[in-house]
């Protein structure tokens, strides 16, 4: 690891109000995890917006991390060729928005660095002349595809939890690879609509025969709770009263957009409303659908409740949150209107978005108190294959799978 930075890494974090929307995807794929295959021309988009007017020098570095995102041990030319750090210069200026703000942007990999081994990595971006400073994280992926997954879903399999949960079950085939201790040198993570609040790690495999591990539990090691349909919000037009908008408003130069209340879904019944599970668009429809032409707006988002819940803290989550319970977005309970409210400060687009419950005592995700859990849901699941094998300092991403909950039972 660089000495650039010796503090702890948190990844996707943002370290200062003013940076909004650090926004990593792959090229060409906006809605999809940042995964890119090793040595196969695939690139990463990394965009972010400065609502500081002027322009900042910003660098990156990137760094490499273990299968569970601790930084490993390996040093930079262990991972990567090219430069440990390197200047961000693609910036332009937000057009016509009531926010100013300087959009920068960044490829990777680059001319000045290329990775060389799969697995986990986190992107920090610091100020050059502060190279202390982290501005902000994002992590992505790096895989080599060398298992198989035979990956399906179903509804849980323990009746206590067959209508509210669903069951992630699979096959791996890993061919020549050699595993000396499946307990330990083969790690799974299985994560639900890209949400890293959630994820399933330390899974052993049920059953082993040579080149084969079967994940096939039915006492919800891989059950996950399945939610309902995301909410979603439509920022795309600031020009239109689009539900659940109920008035736009302009104070002192800026967007206010008040939503109407939003209710607890949890003893409604299951609507199959279309959904993109949980993800975002940053686009403005009134004009070139640029980068830059997007506002700014403050959002009002509103959850009535009669009283607040004991189990523990209320949270807006989806993919602007990073799939995390961040406590920006961490709603506050008005007891004079019972009702939990937040405001934020959001980018034109098209958002996807629930309420989540983290428990106070476990730090668990709870959707059942606000959302309701249905296991008719419509939900992607992600598995994430990690090997060491003899010799290897770490674990390296060798496998990756996309399975949806209606398309693959």
């Amino acid at each position: 690891m660089s000495l650039v930075s010796q503090a702890p890494i948190r990844p996707d974090y943002v370290y200062v109000p003013h940076i909004r929307f650090p926004v990593i995807y792959r090229e060409g794929a906006v809605q999809t995890m940042p995964i890119i295959e090793l040595n196969s021309g695939q690139r990463l988009r990394i965009g972010f917006d400065d609502l500081h007017q002027g322009t900042e020098r910003y660098s990156y570095q990137v760094i490499h991390c273990n299968y569970d995102w601790t930084p490993s041990d390996l040093v930079f030319l262990q991972y990567m060729n090219g430069f440990e750090n390197y200047e961000i210069f693609d910036y332009k200026f937000s057009t016509n928005t009531t926010q100013p703000y300087t959009h920068y942007w960044f490829y990777f990999p680059n001319e000045n660095m290329q990775p060389t081994i799969p697995g986990n990595y986190i992107i920090r971006v610091f100020k050059t002349d502060h190279p202390d400073e982290t501005i902000f994280t994002r992590r992505f992926m790096v895989v080599e595809q060398r298992v198989g997954i035979d990956a399906k879903v179903r509804y849980a399999s323990d009746v206590q939890i067959r209508n509210t949960h669903q069951e992630v079950y699979f096959t791996l085939n890993t061919g020549g690879l050699t595993i000396q201790d499946a307990y330990n040198d083969l790690q799974v993570v299985i994560m639900q609509n890209n949400r890293w609040d959630n994820v399933k790690h330390d899974i052993p495999p049920q059953f082993i025969s040579p080149g084969k591990y079967i994940y096939n539990y039915a006492n919800a090691e891989t059950a996950f709770p399945a939610g309902n349909q995301y909410r979603f919000l439509d920022l795309k037009t600031l020009m239109l009263i689009i539900e659940p908008i109920n008035k736009v408003l302009i104070d002192q130069g800026k967007y206010h957009i008040l939503l109407r209340p939003d209710i607890i879904r949890t003893f409604r019944n299951y609507q199959m409303l279309p959904d993109i599970n949980g993800r975002f668009v940053i686009y403005n429809q009134d004009t070139y659908g640029t980068n830059i032409d997007p506002d700014y707006a403050y959002v009002y988002f509103s959850l009535p409740a009669e009283f607040p819940f004991d189990e523990g803290e209320v949270y807006l989550t989806g993919g602007f949150t990073f799939g995390l319970l961040l406590d920006q977005y961490k709603l506050q309970y008005n007891e004079k209107y019972r009702t939990y409210e937040l405001v934020t400060q959001l980018k034109q687009g098209y958002y996807n978005y629930m309420y989540v419950v983290k428990n106070k005592k476990t730090g668990e995700s709870i959707t059942s108190l606000t959302e309701g859990d249905f296991a008719e849901t419509e939900n992607d699941y992600t598995i994430l294959v990690y090997v060491r094998q003899p010799g290897d300092q770490t674990h390296k991403l060798y496998g990756v799978a996309h399975i949806n909950s209606l398309k693959d039972r």
